[in-house]
């Protein structure tokens, strides 16, 4: 007798494929989850049953290929078969014919089934139930939506199932060999059953084996250095890369362990993706929500048994108890970060240096973290390379906010004795601003404090030079720079520029409140926007034998050059850009003095 199915087959198998799956690969998936499911239950009731998964593969009589999948699973009935492979959707875990709800169990029978038509044409399932007697079953289902079943003599025929299933035209290589190996060894090589598939040596069948005897990280050695060894060989096979370290992972009460493989190189803030298995079938390896955003620098392999997949159960989804998963696993990896890295050696010292921005990341989280990181992450600073906690002068952090800041005061400040930190980069301003919260004393660098540690000219010298100071300030008005003379090493540094940070505040909250005098319901009006000081100081050195023999010749054209000149490069010297009319002005001044300088050989 022939019987329809319930639904619409061909939409379904296209909502499948577009919609809920990522690709027709997960049939392999789907097929291998079944036959672990009926393995469960069938050892539900014979406990010393045999658990095993055999895949063979062939090619049928019109030469389309075709793959057999066998298990040694509890079987169907005739009325199971009806309503598991007939019923898309229904589950045989929560089935009363297959028995009460069961956790262990992994898919659900009906859409399993029905994934493998992403690929076939045609699907055969042949079984015989542990749980009777009674006559054994040949399911017969077709993509056109039709089905037959038929009961037959179970002698002869194995307890279990058998799937086979032809390619569908256009879907050839999902089945070919070196494919099937693939996707198997992919989803279930950590499958706790022995999963084969067929393959000829020398013309003779041989089966290889495709699953592992044991979880990697919870196989025993000898030793720590044998153990971590064998964890770095599995990581290269997995990965492609040999890591730094592995950090172990467990949580019992979630049954989750698993294992945190150390980059060897550095990666980009947000890249981290891991390998998760649910009950030991792989859910997805680009996994993002199981470790915190800021644990980038690890690739994990993770199996959880309480985890909750979305419905195409390659991903999972995010709920509350994601989010304690998520946050335990955090904390292994910080306990790990203190006691690896307080206590030196070659491994910290690897990790600091390859992952230096993610302990940054990490510094962020909690109190413990930032105050490991200010004992042991590396900062530039006008003395050298030292950590923050070094770098304290009295008690005081003194820093830049922006690279370019530092740049401009570091060879100066460096001559001068004053240690400043460059805290420019990604998360160092949030790491410094911590600190504070903390307790610590900082203070970010400002135009008046490196004019302070500059050398005063005598009176004399200043009143001589007077003339020429105004004159320069005059031509950097349009600049918004002040000029200003000191006597600082090194002497072959002739000028450098500071920047006041909170006099470009106000400058900006001014031009804001002139923008529109009502923007945030005059609040801006109400702050301080007078501005009195110039955002920039050009600081001339009166060591410099170009400065001395620039402002001898005030009154001149070639004054006018030089003293650009001296601007522009100090720009230049502080990482800031030229602009085109910049550039213009440059290239003309330095044209004027090499003209002035050829007259006058």
């Amino acid at each position: 007798m022939t019987y329809r199915f319930q639904v619409d087959l061909a939409g379904m198998v296209d909502l499948l494929s577009r919609h809920l799956y990522s690709g027709p690969q997960v049939y392999i998936r789907e097929l291998l989850q079944n036959a672990v499911d009926a393995m469960t239950a069938r050892r539900e009731i014979q406990p010393d049953a045999p658990a095993r998964v055999r895949l063979s593969l062939s090619t049928n009589e019109e030469g389309a290929p075709t793959l057999t999948v066998t298990d040694t699973g509890i079987g169907l009935t005739a009325d199971e078969a009806r309503e598991l492979l007939a019923t898309i959707g229904r589950s045989s875990k929560r089935d009363p014919l297959m028995g009460s709800s069961r956790l262990e169990f992994i898919g659900q029978f009906g859409i399993g089934m029905l994934a493998t038509f992403m690929v076939a044409d045609d699907i055969r399932v042949t079984s015989r139930t542990a749980k009777s007697s009674e006559s054994a079953i040949i399911w017969h289902g077709h993509a056109d939506g039709t089905f037959s079943l038929e009961e037959i003599d179970p002698a002869g025929v194995d307890i279990g199932s058998s799937v086979h299933i032809t390619a569908r035209r256009d879907c050839e290589h999902w089945l070919s060999q070196a494919t099937v190996t693939q996707l198997a060894q992919e989803y279930a090589s950590l499958l706790p059953f022995d999963i084969s598939i067929a393959t000829e040596v020398s013309g003779k069948q041989k089966w290889r084996r495709l699953t592992l005897p044991a979880l990697p990280w919870e196989i025993t050695a000898p030793s720590i250095a044998v153990r971590e060894d064998a964890l770095a060989s599995y990581c290269e096979e997995t990965f492609g890369w040999r890591p730094l370290g592995s950090i172990p992972l467990s949580l019992p009460l979630a049954g989750l362990s698993g294992v945190a493989f150390i980059l060897p190189q550095a990666v980009a803030p947000g890249s981290g993706h891991h390998r998760v298995y649910s009950k030991r079938m792989l859910l997805g390896s680009r996994i993002t929500k199981i470790l915190p955003e800021w644990a980038f620098f690890v690739r994990a392999v993770i199996n959880s048994d309480s985890l909750t997949p979305t419905a195409s159960r390659e991903d999972l989804h995010e709920d509350e108890l994601l989010w304690e998963i998520r946050e335990a696993l955090g904390n292994q990896l910080k306990q790990w970060l203190v006691s690896e890295l307080e206590g030196g050696g070659s491994t910290a010292f690897r990790f600091v240096e390859t992952h230096h921005l993610a302990l940054r990341a990490v510094a962020l989280t909690d109190p413990a973290m930032l105050d490991l990181a200010a004992r042991i992450l590396p900062y530039e600073t006008t003395n050298g390379i030292l950590t923050l906690e070094e770098a304290r002068e009295e008690g005081v952090l003194t820093y830049t906010s922006t690279p370019e800041d530092f740049r401009r005061i570091a060879s100066v400040a460096r001559a001068q004795g004053l240690c400043v930190v460059n805290a420019g980069y990604v998360y160092d301003a949030d790491i410094v601003a911590g600190l504070g919260n903390a307790g610590w004393k900082i203070r970010e660098l400002q135009a008046s404090d490196v004019v302070q540690i500059l050398g005063l000219p005598p009176a004399s010298r200043l009143a001589e030079a007077s003339g020429a100071i105004s004159h320069a300030e005059d031509l950097l008005e349009s600049e918004d720079c002040a000029v200003i003379l000191r006597e600082f090493e090194p002497a072959d540094l002739p000028s450098l520029i500071l920047k006041d940070s909170q006099v470009q505040r106000r400058r900006n909250l001014k031009n804001e409140h002139e923008k529109d005098p009502d923007l945030w319901g005059g609040l801006l009006g109400s702050l301080d926007t007078q501005i009195v000081e110039r955002s920039r100081t050009l600081v001339l050195n009166d060591n410099s034998e170009v400065v001395r023999r620039t402002l001898s010749a005030q009154g001149s054209q070639i004054f006018d050059s030089a003293l650009s000149s001296l601007y522009l490069s100090a720009l230049m010297l502080a990482g800031e850009g030229l602009g085109g009319s910049q550039a213009r002005a440059l290239g003309a001044n330095l044209a004027d003095l090499l003209a002035a300088a050829l007259k006058n050989s």
